[in-house]
């Protein structure tokens, strides 16, 4: 779990930070892999911070002074899990395609193969299918910067395709895919693909992008 994280970088290379801070960030570092990991394993509503601190080797104190609260580490957790994956789906739109609904088609795929395929993704859903897990809500109702970020990335490249398009529609379309994406990724279509899945949200964008 060991990582180095180092400032911005300069002309000269990066620059370490200072070993207080770099101990800081290695320790949330820890924190997250440790809980990333019992969530997985036996899902979040089993798991105190006292196991958490614990596995991560730091004491109690420590995760409370880093996060708040539980619900604070919740939210960290959900929040790097959703910013890893968001570098991944901002790359594979950035894919060359023929057509922008085939690059929207593309990402869109690999953006709900990805969810299917993360573990604790698929730790949380499992578990609130069957009526508990408190992490759901991160991925849902109190998902606001999660959808925020995802936003930001979809609204750039709707903006970047169609650029005679106006400000509120590609809003209104960078909303409807990220919403709609989410909603198959929390509630996959049982009939449904992941290619049938994302056509059926891009040609949902296409209308608000081209009617």
């Amino acid at each position: 779990m060991g990582h180095k994280p180092f400032a911005a970088s300069t002309d000269r290379g990066p620059t370490p930070l200072p070993p207080r801070e770099a101990w800081r960030r290695r320790m949330r570092d820890d924190v997250l892999d440790a809980a990333r990991a019992m969530a997985t394993e036996k899902g979040w509503d089993s798991v105190s911070l006292s196991q958490v601190a614990a596995r991560a080797e730091v004491s109690r104190p420590t995760v409370y002074k880093g996060f708040g609260s539980r619900g604070g580490l919740s939210r960290a957790l959900v929040h790097r899990e959703a910013g890893n994956f968001l570098v991944g789906v901002d790359r594979a739109l950035r894919q060359p395609a023929a057509t922008a609904s085939d690059a929207l088609a593309a990402a869109l795929v690999y953006a709900l193969q990805e969810a299917g395929e993360n573990a604790l993704v698929a730790s949380v859903i499992g578990a609130a299918r069957d009526g508990t897990d408190a992490l759901l809500p991160y991925l849902t109702a109190r998902s606001e910067p999660v959808v925020t970020g995802a936003r930001l990335i979809v609204r750039a490249w709707c903006q970047t395709h169609f650029r005679h398009v106006d400000e509120t529609r590609t809003d209104q379309a960078a909303d409807v895919i990220v919403r709609l994406a989410l909603s198959h990724i929390v509630l996959p279509p049982p009939d449904h693909s992941l290619r049938e899945s994302a056509e059926v949200i891009t040609a949902a964008a296409m209308g608000v992008l081209t009617r």
